[in-house]
């Protein structure tokens, strides 16, 4: 019985040993050949419009590899043509007048490449977009991996109404702007030596802008009615300064076509896979994009056209919320022993300092913190407050 369990011990060990030294390498990268990928949506915000063209890469050598040099247009089904022209690589920019942008028009991608290959897309139509009824909000709970720690937050929610008159698919955007603020105002630092000022808060007020990249997607296809109502968008906790002070939410809604929302699903569906053992593997994406001479080529991204319609709100610091602080700014006593400013570099200044209570030497001393205490920008954010603010 030990000879039979010892040969089964010995069994596993190999297995793993061999299954876990060799990374695993999908088989299409072993062959890879680059795909292009085409990212464009001309809309009714502005009569100025973007195509992206670039290539894919290795999963094990990620980077950004823009298609350079083609020659790019979009037409309309009354045979309207209008030029784009690369503004910095794989960036392609131009015009489509607002009055040929009208809902029933029809309009279609074509390109092509240096090397002489033709692309062009299925002709996508130019639906009208309902309004955005409201965006509202909940106090609400989130349990985390440890049972006994959750956060407090608010999830958001968004309503609107369409009659008949419009389409039944719609994608959302969904972009936050917040207030932050540094903890001290300057008053003590050093720079090509110990500076002193009055109370400075120019580094102390900041904003930063971020979009959520969950992909929210609508169909009230089979509804009795065009509309929707507490439509989920994402939650923000108490682990940032968010909600803090002030905080804001723009969402514009995207009235697509059934098959440009086809594309969505998959692609979220893709970007939901666990990666588990027993998953469904990843699969390509494909979108609305052919290759002329080379039909079985694969072709990534879509080419799509949408009215737009926007709302934004803004939220003051709800009440019940207990903030968590996102850095320790708590001062400590700086070590000048063999001068100052010891082995810290020029790029490393300025050095930041704060008087504070010592309650060892029952004094109040110069002490140190953190650059992110005393310099808000630090944390990624801007000094400049948002027109809309």
């Amino acid at each position: 019985m030990r000879l039979i369990l010892f040969n089964v011990l010995l069994l596993i060990a190999a297995i793993l040993q061999h299954s876990c030294i060799e990374p695993y390498i999908p088989d299409n990268q072993n062959d890879f050949v680059p795909r292009i990928v085409v990212e464009g949506l001309m809309t009714d915000e502005s009569e100025n419009q973007t195509i992206k063209l670039s290539y894919t890469s290795r999963i094990d050598s990620l980077k950004y590899s823009p298609v350079s040099g083609c020659f790019v247009e979009v037409f309309d089904n009354l045979g309207n043509c209008y030029s784009f022209q690369e503004l910095y690589p794989g960036n392609y920019e131009g015009i489509i007048p607002l009055h040929n942008l009208l809902p029933g028009r029809e309009f279609q991608l074509h390109f092509i490449t240096t090397n002489g290959d033709e692309y062009e897309s299925n002709f996508e139509k130019f639906n009208p977009c309902p309004a955005i009824e409201s965006i509202h909000y909940i106090m609400d709970t989130r349990e985390t991996s440890d049972p006994l720690v959750s956060f407090q937050g608010l999830q958001f929610y968004y309503d609107f109404y369409g009659s008949e008159e419009f389409d039944r698919y719609f994608r959302l955007t969904v972009e936050e702007t917040w207030e932050y603020r540094a903890k001290y105002p300057i008053t003590v630092y050093y720079s090509y030596g110990f500076q002193k000022t009055k109370a400075d808060s120019s580094l102390f007020f900041c904003y930063n802008t971020n979009s959520i990249n969950d992909i929210f997607l609508i169909s009230t296809k089979g509804f009795e009615k065009n509309e929707y109502v507490n439509y989920q968008l994402h939650f923000v906790d108490n682990q940032t300064q968010r909600l803090k002070y002030k905080y804001s939410l723009l969402i514009k809604q995207y009235s697509i076509s059934e098959a440009a929302h086809s594309f969505w699903v998959n692609l979220e569906k893709n970007n939901q896979q666990s990666g588990g053992l027993f998953e469904t593997q990843p699969a390509v994406v494909e979108g609305n994009i052919n290759c002329i001479n080379a039909p079985n080529e694969s072709v990534l991204g879509y080419f799509g056209v949408s009215s737009v319609n926007e709302k934004r709100i803004f939220v003051e610091k709800p009440d019940g919320i207990t903030f968590i602080e996102e850095y320790s700014c708590e001062p400590s006593k700086p070590n000048f022993e063999g001068g100052w400013p010891g082995n810290l570099t020029p790029d490393e200044w300025p050095i930041y300092f704060i008087y504070y209570f010592d309650i060892y030497a029952e004094n109040t001393i110069l002490g140190i913190a953190p650059q992110e205490c005393f310099d808000c920008t630090k944390r990624g954010g801007t000094t400049h407050k948002p027109n809309f603010w």
